[in-house]
């Protein structure tokens, strides 16, 4: 698979530029993240991988969801991914509890996300991964 080139680079860049985003950056940002897992979803994958470094801007200042190596597909409604994987700072709590995880993954990611706009740091942030 193959990305357009985007030249506004990634969020994680840009956050690390700013600290924090203004409200008004922030709720652009995930409103458009939002609509990509909607279409993700909509396909039966689970992107599992949500943070700002796979969040690339485009030439005209939209989001791009980047690197869908640990996406899953066949994932309905009902259906449980159990493999073990993601960004520890972001890492939803059923993953972390080895229960499996579903599109609601996700959408926890989104949050974390969102929490790191506007604060700075992802929430449960740490320095020891152990």
């Amino acid at each position: 698979m193959i990305l357009d080139f985007c030249p506004g680079n990634d969020l994680a860049y840009h956050l690390n530029k700013k600290q924090i985003f203004e409200e008004e950056e922030a709720r652009f940002f995930i409103a458009e993240i939002i609509l990509a897992l909607e279409y993700i979803h909509s396909l039966d994958v689970i992107y599992r991988d949500l943070k700002p470094e796979n969040i690339l801007i485009d030439h005209d200042g939209h989001c791009r969801l980047a690197d869908f190596g640990l996406a899953k597909e066949n994932i309905g409604e009902k259906d449980f991914a159990k493999s073990f994987c993601g960004s520890p700072a972001y890492l939803p709590p059923e993953m972390l509890h080895s229960k499996g995880v579903s599109k609601s993954a996700d959408i926890y990611q989104v949050g974390a996300v969102l929490y790191e706009f506007l604060v700075g740091f992802p929430p449960y942030y740490t320095e020891n991964i152990k």
